[in-house]
C-alpha cells in the first residue's frame, strides 16, 4: 500500500499542479514542500509540520482533516480517546430487621440516610457528568482549531538594522564591480532567500523602506529607473531580474549593497568587510 504523502503527490499531478504554484501562495519553501511529498517530515520545522502539511493538502484539492490524521498514524501518535468511567453503586447490605416499636423509633433517621445516599450517588453522577463534558469541549476546541484558517507566525525579528553610520565607522568597502544591465523594461525584481534577512531598499522617488526577509520567503519590487538594496548578509539569498538570475553578488556574511540603474544599464555591487 503506497504511503499518504506518495498519493498527495500523485494526486497533485494528476490536477497538474505545480509545486512553485503552492509555494507562491503559501509561501512554504520549495524545499520543504519536496520533504512533504517524499515524506521526510524530520525535515520540516516542528511546531509547522501540521500546518504546513495542512496548507498543501488544501492546494492539492485533498482532505485535511484526513491526511492530519493520516499524518498522526505514520509518526505513531495516534492514541485511543479515553474512557469514562462508569460509577458502579455499591449494594448495600440489609438492615437487621427490627420489632415495629424499634421501626417506629428510627424511622425518621432512616429516611435521612436514605437521603444522604441519594444525595452521593447524584453527586458523583453530576462529577462524572462533568469530567465527560469538559473532554467533548476539549475535543471540539481542537477539531475547530484544525479546521480554523492558517495564520502563519510572523518571522519578523529584529537583526538591528544597519544605517550609513554604520556602514561608514563599523566597515569598508572590500570589493566594487559595474557589470551591464541586459534586461529590458519594465523591471521586476524578486528576492528570495533561504535564511531569514534584513534589508533596506529605495526604488526610484519613493521613500526608502527596510524589512526582514523570512526564511523560505520571497519579494517582488518593481522599477522604472533605480532601485538600491542593502542586505546585511546575503547567505541563502537569490535575487533574479526580470526572470533571470543575478548571481554575480556571491554568498557573503558582511553587508552588500546592488544597485540597479535603467538610466546607465548598470548593475553595481559593493561587498563590505568589518574595519580591522
Amino acid at each position: 500500500m503506497s504511503e499518504f504523502y506518495s498519493e498527495l503527490k500523485a494526486l497533485r499531478q494528476e490536477r497538474g499542479i505545480d509545486l512553485e504554484e503552492i509555494h507562491n501562495r503559501t509561501k512554504i519553501s520549495l524545499a520543504y514542500l519536496r520533504a512533504i511529498e517524499e515524506g521526510r517530515f524530520a525535515q520540516l520545522p516542528h511546531t509547522y509540520v501540521r500546518l504546513f502539511i495542512r496548507a498543501y493538502a488544501v492546494e492539492v484539492g485533498a482532505d485535511p482533516d484526513e491526511i492530519l490524521n493520516n499524518l498522526e498514524n505514520f509518526l505513531g501518535n495516534k492514541t485511543p480517546a479515553p474512557k469514562v468511567k462508569k460509577e458502579v453503586e455499591k449494594e448495600v447490605p440489609d438492615a437487621p430487621s427490627l420489632s415495629e416499636e424499634e421501626t417506629a423509633d428510627l424511622s425518621a433517621p432512616t429516611r435521612s440516610a436514605k437521603k444522604k445516599r441519594t444525595d452521593m450517588i447524584t453527586g458523583i453522577l453530576l462529577v462524572i457528568i462533568l469530567i465527560f463534558a469538559i473532554y467533548i469541549i476539549n475535543v471540539i476546541n481542537k477539531e475547530e482549531a484544525a479546521k480554523a484558517p492558517i495564520v502563519y507566525p510572523s518571522e519578523f525579528i529584529e537583526e538591528g538594522p544597519i544605517t550609513e553610520q554604520n556602514l561608514q565607522n563599523d566597515f569598508d568597502v572590500l570589493t566594487k564591480s559595474v557589470q551591464m544591465l541586459e534586461a529590458e523594461p519594465p523591471y521586476t525584481l524578486k528576492l528570495a532567500t533561504a535564511e531569514r534577512v534584513w534589508y533596506h531598499t529605495k526604488t526610484d522617488t519613493f521613500k526608502p523602506y527596510e524589512d526582514v526577509l523570512p526564511s523560505g520567503d520571497n519579494r517582488l519590487y518593481e522599477f522604472n529607473q533605480t532601485i538600491e538594496i542593502l542586505f546585511k548578509h546575503t547567505k541563502g539569498l537569490n535575487l533574479y531580474l526580470n526572470g533571470s538570475t543575478i548571481n554575480s553578488f556571491g554568498s557573503s556574511s558582511n553587508p552588500v549593497r546592488i544597485f540597479l540603474s535603467a538610466v546607465d544599464k548598470t548593475v553595481t555591487i559593493q561587498h563590505f568587510i568589518p574595519k580591522s
